[in-house]
C-alpha cells in the first residue's frame, strides 16, 4: 500500500505522477497517484493538487478540491 512508502518513495511516485501529467500522457491515473501521495503525507503533492484544481489543469477546476488539497498540505507542512 502507498501509506507503507519512504519518503523517498513517495517522492519518486510524486515525480512520475507529474511527469505524466505535464506530457499529457493518462493524466487521470496520475491524479490519483498524486492524491494517494498526497495522503500518505508527500505535502509537495498535495499542493500540486491544490495549483490543478485551482486552474483546472487537465481536470476539472474545483475551488472545493483546491481548498482540501492546500489545506491537507498546510497541515503536512
Amino acid at each position: 500500500m502507498i501509506h507503507q512508502l519512504s519518503h523517498q518513495d513517495l517522492e519518486h511516485v510524486y515525480a512520475d505522477a507529474v511527469n505524466t501529467i505535464q506530457s499529457q500522457m493518462n493524466f487521470s491515473d496520475a491524479v490519483q497517484q498524486l492524491e494517494e501521495v498526497a495522503r500518505a503525507g508527500h505535502g509537495k503533492a498535495a499542493l500540486f493538487l491544490a495549483e490543478l484544481y485551482y486552474q483546472g489543469f487537465r481536470v476539472e477546476r474545483d475551488s472545493l478540491k483546491a481548498q482540501y488539497w492546500q489545506n491537507l498540505a498546510t497541515m503536512q507542512a
